[in-house]
């Protein structure tokens, strides 16, 4: 900017001159606003857009974010004995596991006359992921005292709780909502099309990381569905993504659809891994960022199990040591893989070795 102010004087600006001083002063501001500038146009884009923006994008395809959910559970009432005539548990009445999390009747339970024991749907007062993973016998504390009522215990596992869809993962820009963006000129079509199976298949939670859609024979179509961090999907969610697929508004007629869970494949990791000698001064703080949470051997493994059919491929958890410090690595096991594209391939022992400074 000094050197186009000159240019356009025909002068020198020297270090002392209070034309320089100035502009030197504004130099700041005028970038900020040409980066804020910048910054307003390429939320038109959807590779950059985020938040409200890309909401706006999102409407244009009718394809609005996922809310947050509340996770869900089957609870099972009893009473201290049985009645001459049938009680009445209220729907909101709440159950806990801890005190802090608590759960409601989705609605009212009517336990008749004779019984001692029913079972009800049940809803976390929250949305979110907290709720998620609760045991059966874990969730047996009532909160809402009702007479005649002696216990109360969850019977499945607690899930289908989730965070509002995140714009994307923070390391694939093409993930989360704005992945789902991308496919929703897919659904124009009915769901013959791959990435139509898929784009649709995602609406069933926003925690849905990776599809696979696979035709085991003529007019069969298996989806295969992932979840985040790794994870499994529950039936609660494979009903989920059936239903969001077999519509007959979304599917050829002649498609038979099923949704499942990856086959897992397991392996171990084990690895010795040194430290130069110049990096001394770091060592501890090299291995901690192999060895902890959140280093080289958890990231790997995250990776790893992330994507459905992803070969099991060592050299990237090599990559991932020697970027955090490592200066050689010898990995025992795992041996490159492939594994079928209805696969997902799931750590069990991990064991690091420190081989020393050389």
């Amino acid at each position: 900017m000094i050197s186009e102010f000159e240019g356009a004087l025909n002068t020198t600006l020297y270090p002392g001159d209070e034309r320089r001083i100035f502009l030197q002063q504004e130099t700041q501001v005028i970038v900020g606003l040409k980066s804020n500038i910048n910054d307003a146009a390429r939320q038109n884009l959807l590779r950059y857009a985020r938040g409200p923006q890309l909401d706006a994008l999102g409407e244009r395809y009718d394809t609005p974010r996922l809310e947050a959910q509340k996770a869900t559970v089957v609870l099972q009432w009893t009473l201290s004995a049985a009645q001459t005539s049938s009680v009445l548990i209220e729907k909101g009445k709440r159950a806990t596991p801890d005190g802090q999390l608590f759960f409601e009747n989705s609605e009212d339970l009517t336990i008749p006359a004779g019984q001692t024991a029913a079972t009800v749907k049940a809803t976390a007062t929250i949305t979110g992921p907290a709720h998620n993973g609760f045991s059966p016998g874990q969730i047996s504390t009532i909160v809402d005292p009702t007479p005649y009522v002696a216990a109360v215990v969850n019977i499945t596992t607690s899930s289908g709780g989730a965070d509002e869809e995140a714009d994307d993962d923070g390391a694939n820009v093409w993930s989360g909502y704005r992945e789902r963006i991308r496919l929703a000129p897919t659904k124009v079509s009915t769901a013959g099309p791959e990435d139509a199976y898929i784009f649709w298949a995602k609406t069933a939670s926003q925690d849905i990381v990776d599809v696979k859609v696979l035709s085991p024979a003529d007019g069969e179509i298996l989806i295969v569905v992932l979840m985040k961090n790794g994870e499994l999907p529950t039936e609660q969610i494979l009903g989920a993504v059936l239903t969001a697929c077999t519509s007959k508004k979304r599917r050829p007629l002649t498609d038979k659809v099923s949704a499942s869970a990856p086959i897992v494949v397991g392996y171990d990791l084990t690895a010795t891994y040194y430290i130069s000698r110049e990096n001394s001064a770091r060592e501890a703080e090299i291995r901690s960022a192999i060895e902890d949470a959140g280093g080289s051997a958890e990231q790997y493994v995250l990776w790893q199990k992330s994507k459905i059919g992803r070969a099991i491929n060592p050299d990237y958890f090599r990559s991932l040591a020697l970027n955090a410090g490592a200066s050689r690595l010898v990995v025992t096991e795992p041996e490159y893989a492939e594994i079928e594209e209805d696969e997902v391939a799931v750590a069990g022992t991990v064991s690091l070795t420190y081989g020393g400074l050389e």
